[in-house]
């Protein structure tokens, strides 16, 4: 039955080129914009590439510090002695480290040219949290982390920057004039995973003085997603013995919080105030995503009924010969869905285009980097885009096609409904 519908569906388009063009490239025009918006919060969010076990890894950001006598507050990034003295020591999660973010001043040993690049300092957990290729070298470990060696990891772009060709692994790099020898080089990491991307990486405890430096981020990665629950209440735990141990102060984490909604709540110094972002947030995207599919939904459905009001006479025949009225439903939404599908796929494709344009602005990423095909192709985008046309092909198509499976067999064979 749906393959003979499928044969109709495309006779249809065929029989009138124009307005079936029409149909598609609206129907496109409607799913790009739609699934722009999909993909990009779908890049931030699914575990893909460097970044492949987002779906339960976990982020404490911020803390903030309240004196119940003066009535003040201090908030910010977590200091280290906050760090190692009530969350170093957390049970529940598979893996966990802390890790900053600034850019540094770095060359060769022995050179004068000097290049600012992205430096990352970690724990030895981090390298099993992310995902990395070694094209040389290997990642440290606890024992160098506890020695404080001073190592230092390159992608392979500030290899090329740094050594221009020469044997990088073994020789020597001043980070902020400070000499590290390079141990291991990966490969470039795109800057959509902004937990995992950098030019370099170094062991927190090669910092001087690394005690008194604030930690931008405790990332933890549960077993399972189930774990949350013990993860939150022994971070709540923690909180509570630093407050045993202060008189007057109330010390509050933010997070544990999940990877989507940390995306969407960003630097919140709060569990609070972060509750209200993702909120906005999520409002925010639902509203533009239902005038999204709305307005062009309401244009579609007009170049619907008009088809309709041209196959009265069929829809009356097939009603005199018994045909009933959720057969004849059914066929109209099948035959409309096909044309849906196609814009979907054009759309889509669209939407690619427009993300590789608009990056930056969508994605938060320079210009200059480029976005892994896996993050683009993924079976949660693919889901999303038939999901899309099935929402579209119902708002579009079921009114005109109600009313034609509605319609009287007489007012149909003369073409009188009104």
């Amino acid at each position: 039955m749906y393959k003979l519908y499928f044969k109709q569906a495309i006779a249809m388009l065929k029989q009138n080129k124009f307005i079936s063009l029409i149909a598609i490239l609206g129907t496109a025009l409607a799913i790009m914009m739609i699934m722009a918006i999909i993909v990009s919060d779908n890049i931030k969010t699914i575990s893909i590439g460097a970044e492949p076990n987002r779906y339960r890894t976990y982020y404490i950001p911020t803390m903030m510090e309240r004196d119940t006598v003066q009535n003040s507050w201090m908030t910010g990034t977590i200091s280290y002695d906050r760090y190692q003295g009530y969350l170093s020591d957390l049970q529940t999660p598979e893996y966990s480290t802390i890790m900053s973010r600034s850019e540094q001043l770095v060359c060769r040993e022995g050179e004068s040219e000097i290049h600012t690049l992205k430096r990352r300092t970690t724990g030895e957990d981090y390298w099993k949290i992310y995902s990395f290729r070694f094209i040389e070298g290997a990642p440290w470990g606890e024992e160098e982390v506890q020695s404080g060696v001073k190592h230092a990891i390159l992608s392979e772009s500030a290899t090329r920057k740094l050594f221009k060709g020469e044997k990088a692994v073994g020789q020597m790099i001043l980070i902020n004039f400070v000499p590290y020898r390079v141990t291991g080089i990966v490969e470039d990491i795109s800057e959509i995973f902004n937990m995992a991307h950098a030019d370099l990486w170094i062991p927190y405890t090669s910092i001087d003085n690394y005690q008194s430096w604030g930690v931008d981020m405790l990332v933890l990665m549960a077993k399972n997603n189930s774990d949350l629950p013990e993860i939150d209440r022994e971070v709540r735990q923690a909180e509570k013995k630093y407050d045993a141990s202060h008189a007057n102060k109330v010390l509050s984490y933010r997070g544990p919080a999940k990877h989507s909604d940390y995306q969407l709540s960003g630097w919140a110094s709060t569990n609070e105030d972060a509750a209200v972002k993702i909120r906005v947030a999520r409002r925010k995207s639902l509203f533009i995503f239902l005038v999204l599919l709305l307005v062009p939904a309401i244009n579609l459905s007009g170049l619907s009924l008009s088809r309709m009001k041209r196959r009265t006479e069929e829809i009356g025949v097939r009603k005199a010969f018994g045909a009933k009225r959720h057969v004849i439903l059914i066929q109209v939404l099948f035959e409309n869905l096909i044309t849906s599908l196609l814009g979907g796929v054009v759309g889509l494709l669209l939407s690619y285009g427009v993300i590789y344009q608009m990056k930056h602005w969508l994605l938060g990423v320079p210009e200059d980097s480029y976005i892994p095909f896996n993050a683009l192709v993924s079976w949660p985008v693919l889901l999303s885009v038939v999901l899309v046309c099935v929402l579209l092909n119902l708002l579009s198509a079921g009114i005109p096609a109600y009313r034609a499976s509605c319609m009287n067999i007489v007012n149909s064979l003369t073409q009188n409904d009104k």
